[in-house]
């Protein structure tokens, strides 16, 4: 993956990430087939990592041994030692393995006191169907063609209808706390940058559970100023997200130019100086 250290940033403060991938700390993605986990959703809560939401058809649904809120104090591979983690990122990694293992959790149920603290064990299963892999799309790659619903009138459009604008697309989710505060900043950009109401458009996509679920939210937080859309698993798995938010830049031409960035309107700004210096001739 091409990294760009002016463009591109490591979230360091996501506080809900789905643990549907295979993957341990330093290894590189793993096959499609090999794809594993428990089907958790997890959260910060104060200085705890806390169940969010039990994905359906996983194998932390089947076993009904997992509820929401419950804490997450320890993790321990199959017959290892358990091993405290307190840092959403590390608790991630270590649940995230090779289908057919085992990984025991020490959890705290929701409302009780540490002196109730349990061990469950869970088998990692295949979640193909869930999320993407995490290796986001690399500078310079051509954005994949996605089909998106449209929220104010819900009709049908693709990715390509913009290409002749700047392309900023955000994908974001109600129940995500990180991404309120994001989809409010996106929101103030055209009346702070007024030509980008004309040559930048704001996607902010919604990963949400269904479009109805997004459109009331929005309605609600009174978030009109974006280019509201909601978009399914193929949409997921074509930017390869596995944590939002996630924000791509998608210049003129079609192609990524920036991933999380650290300063959203700076590249965006930067973009479209370049578009009007090669206009210019």
């Amino acid at each position: 993956m091409i990294i760009v250290r002016r463009y591109h940033h490591t979230m360091k403060m996501l506080k809900y990430l789905p643990l549907v991938l295979c993957m341990t700390a330093g290894a590189t993605a793993p096959a499609e087939d090999e794809v594993a986990g428990i089907g958790v959703e997890l959260r910060v809560a104060g200085q705890s990592v806390v169940v969010n939401r039990i994905v359906p058809d996983t194998p932390a649904a089947a076993q009904k041994d997992l509820h929401v809120g419950d804490r997450i104090i320890a993790v321990t591979q199959d017959r290892g030692p358990a091993v405290q983690v307190q840092n959403l990122m590390e608790m991630v990694r270590s649940i995230r393995g090779p289908k057919g293992t085992t990984v025991r959790l020490t959890i705290i149920p929701s409302g009780e006191d540490d002196s109730h603290a349990r061990v469950v064990s869970f088998v990692r299963g295949e979640l193909k169907s869930l999320w993407g892999d995490g290796v986001l799309l690399a500078i310079g790659t051509k954005a994949p063609d996605i089909e998106m619903l449209e929220l104010a009138n819900k009709t049908s459009e693709r990715l390509p209808e913009y290409i002749d604008k700047t392309v900023v697309l955000e994908f974001w989710a109600s129940w995500c706390g990180p991404c309120q505060s994001r989809m409010a900043e996106l929101q103030g950009y055209p009346g702070k940058y007024p030509d980008w109401k004309t040559n930048v458009v704001l996607i902010a996509a919604s990963i949400d559970e269904s479009a109805d679920i997004a459109s009331k939210h929005l309605k609600a937080k009174g978030w009109n100023e974006t280019h509201n859309v909601w978009v399914d698993i193929h949409a997921i798995r074509a930017y390869h997200i596995d944590a939002i938010p996630t924000v791509y830049v998608i210049g003129r031409q079609g192609r990524i130019v920036a991933v999380n960035p650290r300063d959203l309107s700076q590249v965006v700004n930067h973009e479209l100086e370049e578009e009007r210096a090669a206009a210019a001739g």
